[in-house]
């Protein structure tokens, strides 16, 4: 087992260096340093910083690029087990460092540190805060604190606990509710070196800091935020607002090692990009430029959905089945819902706002066509074709997610272009927009419903399988420019809630279908019962 630190500014040398040998020390482990080169392959000694015989950075095990750190991470970290993993904190929040910072920080191998060191400099050991929270990094925080005060002689760790001020007895409930987190992160109060504080405050990071200053802490160590995105959104994490401020005290945010399902989730994802051959950059430059310039709301648009939705409704009407496939060949809702898919990968905004645009107008401009011929539907009625677009199941379901994904793979792969035509077949996203009209102008609710339920379920998994094949094969977007996109993460969860809805009457259809096909006890004839 060992400690192995991570320099990504030439400056932060000498505290990385005070700072992994005390925390090595105090833990019983070896020591491994790793400095990274500035993008130009040069790395500039910071005055004061000895240097061994051989004229190296005394130390430091080695000093690899930018391109190379992630590899040479992940061998070192495979081929013997690490007990803790630090980083410095980069400079800027954005940039190829911080974003660097995030991939190493996804390996989950072990437990890691992001340290950002005091502004007047020092070398690590002493007194250590900790806020708590609960979290599973928090709890992980507190025992890791603990053991790093047994191993320094002066170590001291403080547990803090900020609770509200509601009453006259918050003080009363934080000390119970600080004495319960200790508990659960298997701390002992008894030994001496835990001295627990608890504070009434309002505002979390102000009564932190006011702790932080009066004590003469040498460390403030942070679980790493376990916020959910609409809390993120709106309030930002401690950890971050703390980074982000100067002050005389080093603070470090605590990662625990990645659980199973995220390991695996790793696993899986680096599986794709080995197994799966991955676009090049023509191929992406080509594929964006497809999508983007099809995917606008444009004459040739409208003229299209026109003209499908016209031949849907007539082809439902008189229950033709080839005339409703002419309909989904000339459909052109499929390529803005494909962008609607690329656009979360990117992290492209704008491209997703033009095909939000093109689909509503669609929607609603096949709507009305559907409604106006619907009213030659009164001389039909309800015929088999428009009945079979009225109760959607779980297939249905799945015929969505998987038309999305090998749309995508085809838009992927210039060669099966000529696929496109069966997926939008297999897709039928016009002929629900055309039964909802003739449902309105028969005034039947139950078609409209049904419809209306069949469209959003292929709107809505056709996007999510398309998102999946673009990152398999190898779509990404920029990660300066994805940083802090949280409207990203907002529509990801929209899309999986409003499916996490739709599978409900799904489900229930489907469930009313297969109870009808299972003969009931009271139907068995006594013949049947004897054979």
């Amino acid at each position: 087992m060992s400690v192995v630190a991570i320099v990504l500014d030439e400056a932060n040398i000498d505290e990385m260096r005070g700072w992994s040998a005390s925390i090595a020390q105090s833990l019983g482990e070896g020591l491994k340093i790793f400095c990274v080169q500035n993008n130009d392959n040069s790395f500039e000694t910071p005055p004061n910083v000895p240097l061994n015989s051989e004229g190296d950075l005394q130390g430091v095990s080695c000093i690899v690029s930018v391109e190379e750190i992630e590899e040479r991470l992940m061998n070192e970290l495979r081929s013997s087990p690490s007990r803790l993993l630090l980083i410095d904190h980069p400079a800027a929040r954005r940039g190829r460092r911080a974003d660097l910072v995030k991939r190493i920080l996804s390996l989950g191998f072990c437990d890691s540190i992001v340290l950002r060191f005091p502004s007047d400099g020092g070398l690590g050991g002493g007194k250590t805060l900790l806020p708590t929270s609960g979290g599973r990094h928090s709890l992980k925080a507190l025992k890791f604190a603990e053991e790093l005060a047994h191993g320094d002689d002066d170590g001291k760790l403080v547990p803090l606990f900020v609770e509200q001020n509601m009453h006259e007895l918050s003080k009363e409930v934080g000390e119970k509710r600080l004495d319960d987190i200790l508990l659960k992160s298997g701390c002992v109060q008894e030994s001496g070196k835990i001295d627990p504080i608890v504070v009434v405050g309002n505002d979390l990071s102000a009564s932190i800091h006011s702790v932080a200053s009066e004590g003469r802490y040498d460390l403030v160590l942070l679980g790493a935020s376990d916020s959910g995105i609409l809390q993120r959104a709106f309030f930002g994490t401690l950890p971050d607002r703390l980074l982000k401020e100067d002050g005389n005290v080093a603070v470090g945010i605590f990662y625990e090692a990645s659980r199973l399902s995220e390991k695996l989730r790793v696993s899986v994802k680096n599986y794709f990009n080995v197994r799966v051959p991955q676009l090049n950059r023509k191929s992406r430059v080509e594929l964006f430029e497809s999508i983007e310039s099809n995917a606008k709301w444009s004459f040739d648009f409208v003229a299209l959905i026109c003209f499908s939705t016209a031949l849907a409704s007539l082809g439902l009407m008189l229950d033709s089945s080839p005339v409703i496939i002419g309909a989904m060949l000339v459909a052109p809702l499929m390529t803005p819902i494909l962008g609607a898919g690329l656009s979360l990968v990117q992290g492209n905004k704008t491209l997703m706002i033009d095909c939000l645009k093109s689909v509503l107008f669609g929607y609603f401009c096949a709507l009305l066509i559907g409604v106006f011929l619907g009213f030659f539907g009164i001389l039909y009625g309800a015929t088999d074709q428009i009945l079979r677009r009225t109760n959607p199941d779980i297939p249905d379901l799945l015929i969505a997610f998987l038309s999305g994904m090998a749309a995508a793979y085809c838009f992927s792969r210039p060669k099966l272009v000529s696929a496109l035509a069966g997926v939008a077949i297999a897709a039928a996203l016009v002929p629900p927009i055309a039964t909802t009209g003739i449902g309105i102008a028969l005034g039947e609710p139950q078609i409209v419903s049904g419809a209306t339920s069949l469209f959003a379920t292929n709107v809505v998994f056709i996007i999510l399988g398309a998102s999946i094949t673009f990152v398999s094969v190898g779509v990404r977007g920029n990660s300066e420019g994805r940083s802090g996109k949280i409207w990203v993460n907002r529509v990801m969860l929209a899309l999986i809630v409003i499916g996490a809805i739709l599978v409900v009457p799904l489900g229930a259809t489907l469930i009313e279908k297969l109870s009808s096909k299972i003969p009931r006890h009271s139907e068995i004839s006594p013949s049947q019962e004897k054979g």
